[in-house]
């Protein structure tokens, strides 16, 4: 079988950022796929809507952690706060395709903060989701890149949720590139309701791997929810999720209730 990375035209990447470090994976394993793939990156920030309206309501108040000291908050300030994580977040995407020369381009996005909305708002050929919360938000921080965090990055671990579909066998085959490409170890995630499916599931997927010459651990699923993946991955330790948008599972559970559960980069292949 010739891996089907070789056959696809150039594709297009969008990845949403987070100023802090918890979106770092996702950028990361976003511009590595892109320079694999020789695809074009955009990022996107978002600023939540919700968070904005939040902030307009007179009686709202910060309680600063170091100090205990109130602050009142406005959306003039909020507007501030957000333009500020922007450029940050614009920054670190800039670094990042430098470093691995993809070409990008950067956006600010309003809406809402939620997973389905960000996936039928931008048409990618492949949507790299961060977890963000439309609540909690933080100041940049410094972002070098210590021997320990580092070695922590080595550690990567990458699982893919497979099907018999044809975006899954895409998934699956740029999840064995990724894992190449970053050293990481590769879980395949079996969703097999039927214990007769799960053979000629498990077969096919060990085709794609054989020709992608890559190693992985298979975990079988058999619920239909979000707390069923969330105790597959988290028995698996990943870090990242590669999926196909279509999934059947993704659409039984919810893609919001999946990103929220799992609170880890979401790479969607369409």
């Amino acid at each position: 079988m010739t891996s089907a990375i070789e056959h696809t035209e150039k594709r297009y990447i969008v990845a949403t950022l987070d100023a802090s470090e918890s979106g770092r994976p996702a950028l990361q394993a976003a511009v590595r796929l892109a320079a694999l793939l020789g695809a074009g990156l955009e990022g996107v920030f978002v600023e939540d809507i919700n968070l904005i309206r939040l902030a307009g309501l007179p009686f709202l108040r910060e309680l600063r952690s170091w100090s205990l000291a109130e602050e009142a908050i406005s959306t003039q300030r909020m507007q501030r706060e957000l333009r500020t994580l922007a450029r940050h977040a614009e920054r670190m995407l800039e670094q990042a395709a430098r470093e691995m020369g993809v070409p990008w381009s950067f956006q600010v996005w309003r809406g809402r903060a939620e997973a389905a909305s960000l996936a039928q708002a931008f048409g990618a050929d492949i949507l790299s989701l961060a977890p963000v919360s439309s609540l909690v938000y933080t100041r940049a921080r410094d972002t070098r890149r210590t021997p320990e965090r580092q070695s922590r990055e080595a550690e990567t671990s990458i699982s893919v949720l497979f099907s018999d579909s044809e975006q899954a066998t895409r998934a699956l085959t740029m999840a064995c590139s990724l894992a190449k490409d970053m050293g990481a170890r590769l879980s395949v995630i079996l969703p097999a309701t039927r214990l007769q499916d799960l053979p000629a599931l498990k077969e096919k997927a060990l085709e794609i791997l054989k020709s992608s010459a890559q190693l992985a651990h298979f975990v079988r699923i058999t619920g239909t929810d979000a707390q069923s993946l969330l105790q597959a991955a988290g028995a698996s330790g990943n870090n990242i999720l590669i999926t196909s948008a279509d999934h059947p599972l993704l659409q039984q559970a919810g893609l919001e209730q999946c990103v929220r559960a799992l609170f880890r980069p979401v790479l969607l292949v369409r």
